[in-house]
C-alpha cells in the first residue's frame, strides 16, 4: 500500500540526514584541531554534540528505511531517493575514514603519553635505587610541655 506522497517524506528525510551528517562533517574539523592542540575538555564537549547529532541521523536513516518498504520500486521519486541516499552514504564513509584518521592521531598520543609516563616512572625508580632511605623531617620545633 502506497502512502500520500511517502517518496516526498522520504526525499525531506534523506534532506535532513545530508544536513545532518554535514554538521558532523564540520564538527570533524573542530575535532581535528582541539586534537592537534591537546585540548582533552574540548575534544569531549565535540565528541558530545557530535554524538548526539549521529544519533538523530541514526534515528532517520530507520525512518527512511521503514517508509522505503511503503513505495513501489517503480515509484517516480525512487531515482531522486537512490541518488540522494548514494550522497548520504558518501558523506557517511568520508566521516569514517576522517574519524579512521584521528583515531590514529589518538593511538599515537596516547603512546607518546605512556612513554613519558614510563620514562618518569624509570626516573623515580633509579633515584630511589641510588638513594638511601627517605630522609625523615622532624619537625623544629616541638613544644614539649604539652
Amino acid at each position: 500500500m502506497t502512502r500520500p506522497d511517502a517518496g516526498g517524506r522520504i526525499l525531506t528525510k534523506l534532506s535532513e540526514q545530508h544536513d545532518l551528517l554535514a554538521k558532523v562533517g564540520e564538527l570533524c574539523l573542530a575535532q581535528a584541531r582541539v586534537i592537534e592542540e591537546d585540548e582533552p575538555e574540548q575534544l569531549v564537549a565535540v565528541l558530545e554534540q557530535r554524538s548526539k547529532v549521529l544519533a538523530r541521523a541514526t534515528e532517520l536513516s530507520k525512518e527512511i528505511e521503514s517508509d522505503l518498504t511503503c513505495i513501489p520500486e517503480n515509484d517516480a521519486q525512487m531515482p531522486l531517493i537512490r541518488q540522494r541516499r548514494r550522497a548520504v552514504s558518501d558523506l557517511a564513509h568520508a566521516i569514517a575514514e576522517t574519524d579512521r584518521q584521528h583515531g590514529v592521531i589518538l593511538a599515537r598520543k596516547r603512546d607518546e603519553l605512556a612513554r613519558t609516563l614510563a620514562g618518569m616512572n624509570s626516573g623515580r625508580a633509579a633515584a630511589h635505587a641510588y638513594g638511601a632511605e627517605p630522609a625523615h623531617i622532624s619537625p623544629g620545633y616541638q613544644d614539649r610541655h604539652a
